[in-house]
């Protein structure tokens, strides 16, 4: 895998997590909607590739959230480890496909969603607001398709070797 093969994915899920920390305006009901835009990447790129994407950039990506939203420190970096960690037991599926990475990613983000809304709920002391999780878990869902279409598209511009050998010798 070439250096742009790896900063691909990176790229990408900064783009995302900028994408999630502006403010957007968004009623309070979906304002967990864009902090889970990164996992579609996250889980993309695990999903379809061995090495794309290290765990310290997805750590970070979280912290990035957590930092530049006034979060809890770790919050978000503990949700993407966790996307990370399922789009990583969905590679020892058979088959694979659209169609598959889809119901993965649902699957996945279903746990995800549950986890972060019982993190939320434990760090203030009192049941969070389950209906906003559940627009974010929607809204991730359905915006899949799109953002792997897109992720696709750059994946398929890079190149997966070097057109030359760099080989001494023969």
């Amino acid at each position: 895998m070439t250096v742009v093969n790896k900063l691909v994915p990176a790229l990408t899920i900064l783009l995302l997590v900028l994408l999630a920390v502006l403010p957007w305006g968004f009623p309070s009901s979906s304002r967990f909607v864009l902090p889970f835009l990164p996992c579609i990447a996250i889980h993309f790129w695990v999903a379809s590739h061995d090495d794309a994407l290290p765990e310290w950039v997805v750590f970070a990506a979280g912290l990035s959230v957590d930092v530049l939203t006034n979060g809890p420190l770790g919050y978000w970096s503990f949700i993407y480890l966790l996307t990370f960690a399922l789009a990583l037991q969905s590679r020892h599926l058979p088959g694979g496909g659209a169609g598959l990475h889809w119901l993965t990613f649902v699957t996945g983000l279903a746990i995800t969603v549950i986890t972060a809304w019982a993190l939320s709920s434990l760090y203030f002391f009192e049941f969070a607001d389950w209906q906003a999780f559940a627009v974010a878990a929607m809204a991730a869902g359905i915006a899949y398709p799109i953002v792997a279409l897109v992720l696709r598209a750059l994946d398929s511009l890079v190149p997966d070797r070097l057109d030359h050998r760099l080989e001494r010798g023969a």
